[in-house]
């Protein structure tokens, strides 16, 4: 039911493509899978290992080593478990997981021990209890390190120095309690090592002990490797019944567990016990280890095999990667070019923009100036005719009444009332034109116009013209502290295609009545508002119009504020603020 319902769960986190599910799913099944079939559960924890790389989820990562190593160390695989385990090191070495380096250094004190590589592995095993120093509670954890050192040493016919290590291991407080099966296998491998050294004072109670707990336990390995001891006992003691009866059970219940390594220590010691036979069990000994050796061989090149195979994988992904990188650069590349051209000719469309604001501002100026020409010739036109007609004035028609008053007066001579009363009347009439015509003679005569009025003048015949269309009235107020003469050409040729064009635009929308032209002078600036009381509009809709663009823009080009207020109902205001220079 559970690997059912772990394959159940895998196939659910791939339809959600939920890496992390997938993950764990593997790791449950090479879990599951650990002691039934190695080559499966080592490809499940290499796959699950490979999601946790690409996750960044290093601690994770680190264990998923850590249990293919330890598959591999089980098949016999030492020098791949070895490689295995230092890259776990090196993942909980960086995480300062110090549960997991003791895990890994005790794997290689195993790997190393079965090398026969005495001395590595109890470096290791010596790595693994300083590790475990820093890690609270863990006595029973230090309890097996100890005893897999008295392994090594017993491995090395060193039997007094295994027995210390295992009794340094038996002192922990209640290991009987806390932990019977590590008590179980302590005692045995105490009575072994006393069977070694020909020591029988607690033989075989020892083995008979360490065997009780076991069969408690059902702890199956361990009962064979009990059985098998007492074997080897009772045949040191020539009691070949018994010797015979523990190795046969231990024979039987190796095949029922499948335990390989211990059906050969069988096969080996029933040749001992039944020298008759010894043909028959050297015989299965041998194809049991030719097989054994074949499968471990096999197993081996599966592992190569699930590496290589990913690693052909991720080959193809970097040579992928490699053609998707060199697509990605040549598109971005297309794209910056493409990009810069972009900028190049809109900086070029601006730089025409520019200059064609240039040569509007310089054909504004010289209309300006045009118009300032063709308005002093007008005014000089204008005064060479008042001259003129002052002359006539005062030359001719003055003379001649003059000469009038004269005649007239010499007829005073007339003495009778009549003539008197007449010619009173015609000198008296005489005098008041006379009077009447030097005055006129001296008003045109008179400049009443200069310099600084030619501007104020074409202002006010705009006006003058414009309001003959619709009948509006004007007024112009005028600031006498704005100096026209002294403000340039541009900016006047702007103010005045502003006013223009709003005094159209009140001609063709506005209805108005009234227009006021307001000139201020303020902090070197010029402030124009022209009002009017017309039918307004709404500027959300009409703000997009043509007019009130130009003239926005006209305002933008010398650098001043544009403002327009309208409601509709209740008439238009545009103010412009422009800087006098």
């Amino acid at each position: 039911m559970f690997r059912k319902t772990t394959s159940q769960s895998l196939i659910l986190s791939k339809k959600l493509n939920d890496s992390l599910s997938i993950a764990r799913s593997y790791w449950r099944l090479g879990s599951f899978l650990q002691t039934i079939k190695s080559d499966s559960s080592y490809h499940y924890y290499y796959k699950a290992q490979e999601i946790y790389r690409l996750k960044s989820e290093e601690l994770l990562m680190g264990q998923m080593l850590f249990n293919m190593a330890r598959v591999q160390k089980n098949v016999k695989d030492y020098i791949g478990s070895e490689v295995t385990t230092i890259k776990a090191i090196e993942v909980f070495n960086a995480l300062s997981d110090n549960d997991g380096l003791y895990r890994c250094y005790n794997n290689l004190g195993i790997i190393f021990n079965n090398l026969e590589d005495h001395e590595q592995a109890i470096g290791y095993y010596n790595d693994a209890l300083k590790t475990l120093k820093k890690i609270p509670k863990k006595e029973m954890l230090e309890a097996s390190v100890l005893n897999n050192i008295g392994i090594v040493y017993r491995d090395k016919e060193n039997h007094q120095k295994a027995i210390d290590y295992y009794n340094s291991a038996l002192a922990f407080d209640s290991l009987d309690l806390k932990n019977p099966k590590l008590y179980a296998t302590l005692t045995d491998n105490i009575a072994y090592s006393k069977f070694k050294m020909n020591d029988f004072s607690e033989l075989p109670d020892l083995f008979y002990k360490s065997l009780k707990i076991r069969e408690d336990l059902n702890i199956s390995a361990g009962i064979v490797i009990n059985k098998k001891h007492l074997s080897e006992y009772y045949l040191s003691q020539n009691d070949t019944l018994e010797s015979l009866k523990y190795s046969l059970q231990a024979m039987e219940l190796a095949k029922d567990i499948k335990s390989n390594d211990h059906l050969l220590d069988t096969y080996k010691l029933l040749a001992k016990i039944q020298p008759s036979k010894d043909f028959i069990y050297l015989n299965k000994y041998i194809r049991l280890n030719d097989s054994l050796i074949k499968h471990e061989r096999a197993i081996g090149n599966k592992f190569a095999r699930i590496r290589n195979e990913t690693d052909a994988v991720k080959t193809e992904n970097k040579k992928l990667n490699i053609k998707n990188n060199w697509i990605l650069a040549i598109s971005s590349a297309i794209i910056f070019f493409s990009f810069l051209i972009y900028v190049i000719t809109q900086q070029r469309t601006r730089n025409k923009e520019l200059e064609m604001e240039q040569q509007q501002q310089r054909a504004n100026e010289e209309i300006y100036n045009l118009m300032i020409d063709q308005q002093d010739k007008i005014e000089e036109g204008r005064k060479r005719e008042k001259e003129r007609i002052s002359l006539e004035l005062h030359d001719g028609i003055l003379g001649r009444l003059f000469g009038t008053r004269l005649s007239l007066g010499s007829l005073n001579a007339k003495d009778d009332a009549n003539s008197k009363k007449t010619r009173e009347q015609y000198i008296n009439e005489l005098q008041s034109i006379e009077e009447e015509v030097r005055n006129i003679s001296h008003e045109l005569g008179l400049d009443n116009f200069d310099t600084t009025t030619s501007y104020s003048t074409m202002i006010t015949n705009l006006l003058e013209e414009q309001s003959k269309i619709t009948n509006f009235k004007y007024q112009i107020e005028d600031d006498d502290r704005i100096v026209w003469t002294d403000i340039p050409g541009h900016i006047k040729i702007n103010i005045y295609r502003i006013i223009q064009e709003s005094v159209q635009n009140i001609n063709k929308y506005a209805k108005a009545k009234n227009v006021i032209l307001d000139f201020k002078k303020n902090n070197n600036h010029i402030i124009l508002t022209i009002k009017d009381d017309g039918i307004g509009f709404n500027q959300e809709k009409r703000s997009s119009g043509i007019g009130l663009k130009n003239m926005k823009s006209r305002v933008t080009l010398l650098h001043g504020q544009f403002t327009i207020n309208s409601v509709p109902g209740k008439g238009t205001s545009i103010s412009v603020d422009v800087p006098m220079t």
